[in-house]
This record gives structure tokens, C-alpha cells and sequence, in this order.
């Protein structure tokens, strides 16, 4: 009546699991949501079978808990349980309402994603701005970059866009996704590749500015162009972060107010540079045309996020990536 199962097939008298094997057991738990008539012996060697394919957590309150509760990955004590659960337990739920668990284990994958989101930003732009360095030299032209203008690049763009990035508030899909292995890398094959095509197109589109530029209207000016669709770049890149699959339309409705001060703080930072006196600070031109200004940051705003659609398209076309899985993860209760 409950709705916790949808027939009898999925519950479990464990008065007979004695009478079967580990691994009788385990095909048995691989369809059993419910387990009835328990005993702590019951519940240590439930956790035992479920271990060998899931990560499992424990909630109990009471001595007969303690077994599971020191046996499962997470052991899960309740506020007003004995005090040797809430010794055996990793964490004590104070209010002892399952619901908490829910909201911390969404809230603890959303931090976790932003994380990797966060990382991935800073290792994608950094590389960027190497491979523009290294390109240079290999076609022996001047640098595009001096010292200055990285560590503007750095600490201005990169610090008011990166902040809001590990701020960002949970996908759909969240809770969908069933949980990662712990000894799992930091980043999957397609998400490396995702951090080489932002790196390689950023690279490709800077030198192909600079190229253009450097021949037409000198060394100083091309770097002033190069150095603004650098930053433009970055700004395109932490929207494309916002999410690893979802689409950028999609995502940019999820309102996210860090995200949008912190990019209003760039372009006001990134204005102030161009058109004030410290561009002789920075080594830049003072105030190219607005008309190579308009052009190259449109390109450095929409190259790289039509690259990263299209490479969040291919992820969710052919490898499922960002799907919602069918079966949610088990939560025992």
C-alpha cells in the first residue's frame, strides 16, 4: 500500500537465509527490495552480499545496528539512537528524518561535480594559454602574451569565473546517476578529451587572430586582440562548464546568480582594461577599432561553445552520456 514494492516477488523472508549460500544469497538480493523478519546476524550478512556490487549505508539506533552499521561504507546513526550506534555510525543524523540523508547525498554529488568542473575549467583555459606559447614559437613569431597579461588573464578572469562555477546549483539528474566508485579517476576519457578540444580550439583561434593581425597592424596590436578573445574565451568556457552534458540552452535557465556577478565583474574588469590608462600597465594597444573588437569577440564567444555543443551532442548521441539511467540506485531501508 506503500508503494515501497510493486509485487510479493520483492520481498524477502530472511527466517530462511540460512538455508542458502553466499551466492544463492546474492541473486536473491539483486531482486529483493524488502527483507523481513531481520535479525543483526541477518543485516551484517545482507551488507556483506551487497558490498561486492554497491556502495551501501546503514541506518540503525539501536546495539543489534552496531554490526551493520561499522560493516557498511557509510553507517548512518540516528540522533536519538544509543550512544554506542552513534559511536559505531559516520555520521549522526540529528534529526532523524531519512529525507536529511536524500538532501545530503544530492547536495554532496553537486559539490563533487562542481569540483570536477572546477578543475577542469582551470586545467582547459591554463593549457589554452600554453599551446598559444608553444605555437608561437614554432611558427617564430613574437609571444602573444606577456607576463603581465597572463597573470591578468589569471587572476582577474579565471578567479571571478572559476567561484561561481563550484556554486552551482544540481543537475536533474543528480539523483539518477548511480554512485561513483571510490577509487574512480577524477575525470572519465570523454571529459579528458572534452579538456584537450577547449584547450586545441582556444590555441588554434588565438594564434589564427594573432596571424591575422600581427601582419596587418603590428606586433602590439595583435596582442591586444589576441589577449581580449583570450579572455572572451574563458567566459565562453565557464558557460560551457556550467554543465558536462546538458546543453547550453537548456542549462542557462537554471538561474544561477554567482555565476552571472561573477561574469558581470569580467566584463566590467575586462572594459576597464581596454579603454582606461592601464593599458600602458598591460602592454596593450590603446583601444583597437570597435568594429575588430565586435568581430573577434564574437568569434571567441561562439567558436568554442559550438565545439563543445557539438561535442556534448556526440557524448549523449552515441555513448549515452548525461542520460537518465533507468534503474535509480537502491536505498535501503
Amino acid at each position: 500500500q506503500l508503494g515501497i514494492v510493486e509485487s510479493s516477488d520483492e520481498v524477502f523472508d530472511s527466517r530462511g537465509m540460512h538455508e542458502l549460500t553466499d551466492d544463492e544469497l546474492e541473486k536473491v538480493v539483486e531482486k529483493t527490495r524488502v527483507f523481513a523478519r531481520v535479525i543483526p546476524e541477518n543485516k551484517h550478512r545482507l551488507l556483506e552480499i551487497l558490498k561486492r556490487n554497491h556502495v551501501t549505508a546503514m541506518t540503525g539506533d539501536g546495539v543489534n545496528d552496531v554490526p551493520a552499521l561499522t560493516g557498511a561504507h557509510v553507517g548512518v546513526a540516528m540522533g536519538s539512537g544509543t550512544s554506542i550506534a552513534k559511536d559505531a555510525g559516520d555520521i549522526i543524523l540529528l534529526d532523524n528524518n531519512f529525507r536529511s540523508i536524500v538532501r545530503a547525498v544530492a547536495e554532496g554529488r553537486t559539490i563533487y561535480t562542481n569540483i570536477k568542473r572546477m578543475v577542469a575549467y582551470l586545467l582547459s583555459t591554463s593549457a589554452g594559454e600554453v599551446l598559444v606559447a608553444i605555437g608561437s614559437l614554432v611558427i617564430g613569431v613574437p609571444v602573444p602574451l606577456v607576463a603581465v597579461q597572463i597573470l591578468w588573464v589569471n587572476l582577474v578572469t579565471d578567479t571571478c569565473m572559476v567561484i561561481p562555477i563550484g556554486l552551482e546549483p544540481g543537475e536533474a539528474r543528480t539523483m539518477s546517476r548511480p554512485p561513483i566508485k571510490p577509487r574512480s579517476p577524477l575525470f572519465s576519457k570523454f571529459m579528458l578529451t572534452r579538456i584537450v578540444l577547449t584547450a586545441s580550439v582556444m590555441a588554434a583561434l588565438a594564434l589564427s587572430l594573432y596571424l591575422v593581425f600581427i601582419n596587418s597592424h603590428g606586433v602590439e596590436y595583435a596582442r591586444t586582440i589576441v589577449f581580449n578573445a583570450l579572455v572572451v574565451m574563458q567566459w565562453a568556457n565557464a558557460f560551457n562548464m556550467r554543465s558536462d552534458y546538458e546543453t547550453l540552452w537548456y542549462r542557462i535557465r537554471r538561474m544561477s546568480w554567482p555565476f552571472y556577478v561573477g561574469l558581470a565583474l569580467a566584463i566590467v574588469s575586462q572594459f576597464v582594461a581596454l579603454s582606461s590608462n592601464m593599458h600602458s600597465a598591460l602592454h596593450i594597444y590603446a583601444m583597437p577599432s570597435a568594429q575588430d573588437l565586435l568581430w573577434t569577440t564574437a568569434c571567441a564567444f561562439v567558436v568554442p561553445i559550438v565545439m563543445t555543443e557539438i561535442h556534448k551532442w556526440i557524448g549523449r548521441r552515441f555513448y549515452g552520456k548525461g542520460l537518465r539511467q533507468k534503474n535509480t540506485p537502491r536505498v535501503a531501508e
